[in-house]
């Protein structure tokens, strides 16, 4: 079990990592640290908000055959980002600039989680 979360949370840095690489709008600072604490973040609110969202929004979800999922997916981001600046760490900064940038980052995120998850199988 153990085990499992942490290479959930492994996976999500990495692809937080890829995502920064990629997309000029997203910056980390902090080097190594700060992609684990993104990550990590990120992660444990997929493991823990993100259900609860879907499950208030499931109308929505349907409704729109399931493209609701990127705005979930996307607050999830902005939820990450407001809690990496909340706890104020010297080197440590998580910004993303625009709402497109949060769509092409949370689309981006999805792809390299599934190749991961292809990958672990």
């Amino acid at each position: 079990m153990i085990r499992a979360l942490i290479i959930f949370l492994a996976l999500n840095t990495v692809s937080v990592y890829l995502v920064h690489q990629l997309l000029e709008g997203v910056v980390i600072t902090g080097g190594v640290w700060g992609f684990v604490l993104v990550g990590s973040i990120v992660g444990l609110l997929n493991l823990f908000v993100k259900p609860i969202l879907k499950v208030l929004s499931l109308p929505f979800i349907f409704l729109t055959v399931g493209l609701f999922l990127i705005l979930i997916n996307a607050l999830i981001l902005w939820l990450a980002q407001q809690f990496v600046a909340f706890l104020e760490f010297e080197s440590i900064t998580f910004v993303i600039d625009g709402i497109g940038t949060y769509v092409v980052s949370v689309l981006l995120m999805g792809v390299f989680n599934y190749l991961f998850q292809k990958l672990l199988r």
